[in-house]
């Protein structure tokens, strides 16, 4: 364990860390201007993806689908929106969120005298197999996971069964949800385990302590009035950071992050606009942090460790 633990210390990802990274003022910069740039990036990303939304829909429908479209934001009583509704709300998040993250990363990365692709896995090529690895293998897990509840006697009816009447419209859906999801998630991975992970390791190199903290700041900034909640979201991103650790930069992580929201919207809940309301403490939640920990842990072991889906995926030691 100690072994492993010392690689993730010196993991790769980390190995371009430079005084830019360690001088505090350039980091007290960096924040406001990241974040003034996230401002802008989102407002551009939201309206290219609204514009490409409305453009298609009103093309294949005519407008008076087009005007339904916004009741996923306008009725607060909407528990159920339509495969449309869906469509639309994740591209506009997707579209928010990546203009956010890239606008703040870029402006941020800029300060500390690093390109953006730094911050995905120090400027190597994309691993675009280990995205799908990551992808595919937390989907089988979080499948079983699901699975396993519906035979145990939970009522699970997947959301995907009610968007469309035959088994084509409802791949077409998966495949448009997965791929939203999929920028939406690389949004979160390029802030969360690129620029954050390496802006904390600059300071701190104990991989646990990077863990936790990420994985606090992760859970904090979605706002969920829930501990329980909470606590399985502070779980995922410390587990996303282990990822990136390890295996040397954020495709993993996208994957993995990508997968775990797509089951939940395609078989467990429908997106939607409304924030999750309060509940009671269920205590039963911080078992599936842990089972989530793990699995995530596990995921990235299983990446580095199998020689089969290492070499398939590209995947390397994490070791500079």
């Amino acid at each position: 364990m100690g072994e492993i633990m010392e690689s993730a210390k010196r993991s790769r990802f980390l190995a371009d860390l430079s005084p830019f990274d360690r001088d505090p003022w350039r980091t007290a910069v960096a924040l406001p201007a990241g974040l003034l740039a996230a401002v802008v990036g989102a407002a551009l990303g939201g309206a290219v993806a609204l514009v490409t939304a409305l453009v298609v829909v009103s093309g294949l429908d005519g407008a008076p689908t087009t005007g339904d479209l916004f009741a996923i934001f306008s009725d607060p009583n909407l528990a159920e929106p339509s495969g449309r509704q869906s469509l639309f709300l994740l591209t506009v998040l997707a579209g928010v969120n990546l203009g956010a993250a890239v606008g703040f990363v870029f402006a941020a990365g800029a300060i500390h005298h690093r390109k953006l692709s730094g911050y995905i896995n120090g400027g190597q090529p994309f691993r675009w197999r280990l995205l799908v690895g990551g992808l595919v293998l937390v989907a089988i897990v979080m499948s079983a996971v699901v699975g396993g509840s519906a035979l145990s006697g939970q009522d699970i009816e997947p959301p995907v069964g009610r968007i469309a009447p035959n088994l084509a419209g409802q791949a077409i859906y998966a495949s448009l949800a997965i791929s939203l999801l999929i920028l939406a998630s690389a949004a979160e991975e390029l802030l969360f385990r690129g620029w954050l992970l390496k802006q904390t390791a600059a300071y701190i190199r104990n991989p646990l302590a990077l863990m936790g903290l990420n994985g606090l700041l992760f859970a904090a900034i979605h706002l969920d009035p829930n501990l329980d909640a909470f606590l399985v979201r502070m779980a995922m991103g410390a587990g996303l950071t282990w990822m990136a650790l390890r295996l040397g930069g954020i495709e993993l992580g996208i994957g993995a992050h990508a997968a775990n929201n797509a089951i939940i919207v395609l078989l467990v809940r429908p997106m939607t606009a409304q924030p999750d309301a309060p509940h009671e403490f269920k205590a039963g939640l911080i078992a599936s942090a842990l089972v989530l920990l793990a699995g995530f842990i596990g995921v990235a072991e299983l990446s580095l460790r199998w020689p089969a889906l290492r070499r398939w995926t590209g995947a390397q030691a994490a070791a500079a």
